[in-house]
């Protein structure tokens, strides 16, 4: 079973934690570190992974939360 993967990007009025492979968002934040929090947990829960990017969309680190 493939690990369920979040991403925490830019958003039009701030950062936002989406799950891949969904259109919406998960979450809504301000601040991209609040996004980053409620990325890590998501992906916590879920055994997964997160990936965060910055404003120009590369990927700046990768955490991987499995059992």
């Amino acid at each position: 079973m493939p690990m369920k993967s979040f991403v925490v990007r830019k958003h039009q009025d701030g950062w936002m934690v989406q799950r891949e492979g969904k259109k919406s968002p998960e979450s809504t934040h301000r601040k991209k570190e609040t996004a980053v929090r409620k990325g890590r947990s998501l992906a916590k829960r879920a055994r997964g992974v997160l990936k965060i990017k910055g404003r120009n969309g590369k990927i700046q680190a990768k955490r991987r939360y499995a059992a």
